[in-house]
């Protein structure tokens, strides 16, 4: 799928979302990423069918976003429990669903100029 081009001034914007790749500011990546605010793009050690551990969430923890989209691949995997309960106690929301609505959502609440994060799991 492709998004309609936008003009906002957040950092990231996603402008396709495919089952290999993530084409984020004009390059692609086919890995599992995580997107966070004023912070360059970094790799997320996390890969797809994995399951997910609160020590995955540690950099979404430091950086302290509002809410953090959750893309867990081509269909939806709810992450345990305590992964949302321990981001509630920090002030953090997290959503999860499938990596391409995580994608649209995201790019909407950035535009929206929202202090979220994105945490994508692609296959490769």
């Amino acid at each position: 799928m492709h998004f309609a081009e936008d003009r906002t001034t957040a950092a990231f914007m996603i402008q396709s979302c495919t089952a290999e790749a993530v084409r984020i500011n004009g390059a692609a990546h086919t890995s599992s990423l995580l997107l966070l605010p004023e912070q360059p793009l970094r790799p997320w050690p996390v890969p797809a069918g994995a399951p997910l551990a609160l020590e995955h969430f540690q950099d979404l923890l430091d950086c302290r976003p509002e809410l953090v989209v959750l893309g867990t691949g081509a269909v939806l995997e709810l992450p345990a429990p305590e992964i949302y309960g321990t981001l509630l106690e920090c002030g953090i929301g997290l959503e999860a669903m499938a990596t391409a609505a995580a994608c649209r959502t995201y790019n909407l609440l950035a535009q929206d100029g929202r202090k979220v994060a994105a945490a994508l799991i692609l296959p490769a």
